[in-house]
């Protein structure tokens, strides 16, 4: 059975303009994932409900028309007008437009999402969500495209295809929700300006440590020692590397290690050094180690590095 009506409400042509909140509400959606304290959205951004406004008041006057019998054909004489279908080209650029921004504020955030590793990946996906959506939209202004080139906008079935599609999506996003509503339904923090100056800092200063006083040439240095020399806690030291650098605290200093190596084999007097030594200089313990750890940072043995390179 149609339901064509609730109470004395009729259903047919109902003045909700859902196609022009889709992309605000998505907008908002991602924008609210960040902690309220810090403020990412302005007044003045409410604007964006303008456009689903003045459509809605609209579309409100055709009903309005419509169901009082003052013109019963007002939609049919405005569908020859070819309104409805510049219409679904401007909100679907609308809509278009506002995710370039979403994704423009995902990436212009990305260093500043205070957590873990897993928690930044969760932001991220939500580039990956919102790609996803802009993938959509490119979809619907394509079907829109050949509909105008090919004198499609009658075709019912032509229609169906882009219905199956959006129906997908549709589909899609409520398996994800289901499935994944830690990824579609979490808050972030952002660091805020005192916490970025106080990192910034530290950065500096292990670099410092590590680029002019070679600290990791100590064959025995431990995250203590690291830890003490920066005047803060071992797990305030890992955490921030594997945070800034997404890696351990022995890989960190592995890799200034291998650096250092890298810069031995390839200098003037490097034949004055077996492999070992140079190992033994840049802060190996043991020449296995070395290996095994030259091979996995640059994908070729030391050997066959020093053969690349040499003059």
């Amino acid at each position: 059975m149609n339901v064509d009506s609730i109470g004395f409400i009729p259903l047919t042509s109902f003045p909700f303009p859902y196609k022009y909140l889709i992309g605000v509400g998505f907008y908002f959606y991602i924008k609210n994932q960040i902690n309220k304290k810090a403020h990412v959205i302005s007044s003045i951004e409410y604007v964006l409900f303008i456009p689903a406004i003045l459509y809605g008041i609209l579309r409100a006057y055709w009903y309005v028309m419509l169901h009082s019998g003052t013109d019963e054909y007002i939609f049919y004489r405005v569908y020859q007008t070819g309104f409805f279908l510049y219409n679904d080209f401007a909100y679907l650029i609308f809509n278009l437009l506002l995710m370039i921004s979403v994704l423009r504020f995902i990436k212009k955030n990305k260093d500043l999402i205070k957590g873990s590793v897993s928690i930044r990946k969760n932001w991220e996906w939500l580039s990956t969500f919102s790609w996803m959506f802009i993938a959509f939209i490119m979809l619907n202004i394509l079907h829109q495209v050949i509909a105008v080139l090919f004198n499609l906008q009658d075709s019912g079935e032509f229609y169906y295809v882009i219905l199956v599609l959006n129906s997908v999506y549709i589909y899609w996003i409520g398996f994800i929700g289901f499935t994944k509503s830690n990824l579609l339904f979490k808050t972030f923090s952002l660091k805020d300006q005192k916490e970025e100056e106080q990192g910034s800092l530290l950065k500096n200063r292990i670099e410092h440590f590590m680029k002019n006083e070679e600290i990791f040439t100590n064959q025995n240095l431990k995250v203590s020692d690291v830890a003490s020399l920066l005047s803060i806690s071992e797990k305030e030291l890992s955490l921030y590397i594997h945070d800034t650098y997404h890696i351990s605290f022995t890989d960190f200093i592995n890799t200034y290690r291998i650096e250092k190596v890298k810069s031995l084999l390839v200098s003037s007097e490097q034949e004055k050094f077996t492999l070992l030594a140079i190992a033994e200089k840049s802060g190996f313990s043991s020449k296995s180690s070395f290996n095994s750890v030259f091979k996995k940072m640059t994908g070729v043995t030391p050997t066959q590095y020093k053969a690349n390179h040499k003059n």
